[in-house]
């Protein structure tokens, strides 16, 4: 008998080895498909409001957008150009626009004053945002451009809202939109 108990406890403990080193081997695979799945997620824009999301845009690090709108002295148009350097991290690289005067930026503290054809631009910005404030005026006709595409913001947001432009981690990028 006591060969018998001796003998189904080796098996046993067989057994439960086996099974901890699949059970291990499993952890371990998954966690580090987790963790490739992690450091390779596409990135995302998004703009929001108060009232929820209005844009979602698929991006990479080294892409860029603007920010376009009508300057409110001069009313002509204004680019905000912007970098996205990962999660959370906008740049704002230039600014252009038509009309040079009160209210445009042009000191040397600001970034480098060049002249492109008939634009005006400060280059070398580099200012950082985690997110860009931005408020939907009457006569600003804001848009969001990427990819010479223009989604005009101020035609679906009531005037005088806030949205916000930021950067994550699209999770969810193999679902159909």
């Amino acid at each position: 008998m006591l060969d018998g108990t001796r003998h189904l406890l080796i098996i046993m403990v067989k057994w439960l080895k086996h099974r901890t080193v699949i059970v291990f081997t499993v952890c371990c695979s998954v966690a580090l498909l987790l963790l490739v799945y992690w450091c390779f997620l596409p990135l995302r824009i998004i703009v929001e409001s108060e009232g929820g999301t209005c844009l979602v845009l698929p991006t990479y690090v080294g892409d860029t957008f603007s920010l376009r709108f009508t300057h409110s002295v001069h009313k002509t148009p204004v680019w905000e150009n912007f970098v996205v350097e990962g999660v959370g991290q906008l740049t704002l690289v230039s600014t252009e626009y038509q009309s040079y005067g009160v209210g445009m930026p042009s000191l040397p503290s600001e970034g480098t004053f060049i002249q492109q054809g008939d634009r005006f631009v400060l280059i070398n910005l580099n200012r950082h945002f985690s997110q860009i404030p931005v408020r939907v005026g009457p006569e600003a006709k804001l848009c969001f451009v990427q990819r010479e595409q223009e989604y005009p913001l101020y035609e679906w947001l009531e005037h005088g809202t806030l949205i916000h432009v930021r950067s994550d981690y699209d999770y969810l990028w193999f679902l159909p939109r």
